[in-house]
């Protein structure tokens, strides 16, 4: 396959991911602290909301793939962009999996007393990323959110380059449409349905890709044109402090009630910003977000999202007994070993998948989502 030109990285973003990722580390950790376990007020609220961070990597997922394959071609290799994608998120899924394996074998067999027939179906269901459709994530369930993430890449070969051909002047309104149908939507599986049953349902999540996809037709326009560009990069600031405050205002003033209006995304107009923000070329932000040791910690991002929890599992009774210094402990540790799993497993893995198939990956020149 002939090489195309390269993409820049957009470091910001890349960094931003590692934020994110471990806003949903502390989500399932922070709280079994002795220390913290009994902290109320908005504190406890921020670190109970860690959750919204898959939803932001969702939208940031459709954002960077728009970017990366649709920006400047007409069509997408369907083989080739589902082998890049495999070899992207697999080999560490994998590897976070089996790692989790000995925990969940003990928490079935022991504490809930499953069926071999039960764990066997389980194990399947997430070795094939399918364990969020039928509503099985006893095994490493962070992992959830790739079984939605592969959803999104068959989708977007053809949902994808239709959003992209739409004309103009539908492009704002049409994201109205997905991000109002979407949380109505949401809405009516709370209302209707069993919303703790539906709340890892691939499919609510749907529109957030959507608008990713959506938000960087906008930003490539607004690249391509000197005036709004030079507008962009001004109020980058503007727009990531007020996404960073409208986000955290949430949990401190109790401003929506429903969890799983937050788990679906109903923030993703200030993620939009955020995206726009670390996009926008601003200096200050550049700078910021740009150095080398937080890109390399955004880079294993990925990794820390998938190993946390195994590694949490293994050292829970720890971190109760020793507490926030092992829960220090833990935290560096997480951090560290994903550093290493980026390259040592994800870079090599890939490399080998990628030169088995003979096909060369886009996103590997660029930034990305937490699965990319």
């Amino acid at each position: 396959m002939a090489n195309s030109p390269a993409k820049p990285k957009i470091l910001p973003l890349t960094s931003a991911r590692f934020f994110a990722a471990l806003y949903v580390v502390l989500y399932h950790s922070a709280l079994g602290v002795p220390a913290l376990r009994n902290c109320n007020g908005a504190l406890r609220r921020i670190l109970e909301m860690g959750h919204i961070s898959v939803s932001f990597f969702f939208m940031l997922s459709g954002f960077i793939l728009a970017v990366v394959y649709l920006k400047d071609r007409g069509s997408i290799n369907k083989r080739r962009f589902l082998v890049a994608r495999f070899a992207r998120i697999y080999p560490l899924y994998l590897a976070a999996m089996l790692l989790d394996t000995p925990h969940m074998l003990y928490t079935q067999f022991h504490i809930l007393h499953a069926s071999i027939r039960q764990v066997i179906l389980g194990f399947l269901a997430t070795a094939t990323l399918v364990q969020a459709w039928v509503n099985m994530r006893g095994l490493n369930p962070p992992g959830w959110s790739l079984s939605a993430e592969v959803f999104f890449y068959i989708t977007f070969p053809f949902i994808g380059i239709a959003l992209w051909r739409m004309r103009g002047w539908l492009v704002l309104p049409m994201s109205a449409v997905f991000y109002f149908g979407g949380i109505y939507l949401v809405t009516l599986m709370v209302k209707f349905g069993d919303a703790d049953e539906q709340a890892f349902n691939p499919f609510p999540y749907l529109f957030l890709f959507l608008l990713g996809i959506l938000l960087a037709r906008i930003y490539t326009w607004i690249s391509q044109d000197a005036v709004w560009a030079n507008r962009l990069e001004a109020w980058a600031p503007w727009l990531l402090l007020t996404s960073v405050i409208g986000v955290f205002a949430v949990p401190v003033f109790r401003l929506i009630p429903s969890e799983t209006l937050l788990l679906h995304g109903i923030l993703a107009p200030l993620y939009g910003l955020a995206i726009l923000a670390f996009a926008s070329g601003n200096l200050f932000i550049n700078r910021a977000f740009s150095a080398s040791w937080l890109v390399v910690l955004g880079e294993a991002s990925y990794a820390l999202y998938l190993i946390h929890y195994p590694i949490h599992s293994i050292l829970r009774g720890s971190i109760e007994r020793y507490g926030l210094p092992m829960f220090a402990v833990f935290l560096a540790g997480t951090i560290g070993l994903s550093v290493a799993s980026y390259y040592l497993l994800e870079i090599p893995a890939r490399r080998w998948i990628l030169k088995k198939e003979r096909v060369r990956s886009l996103e590997t020149e660029v930034t990305s989502a937490i699965a990319q």
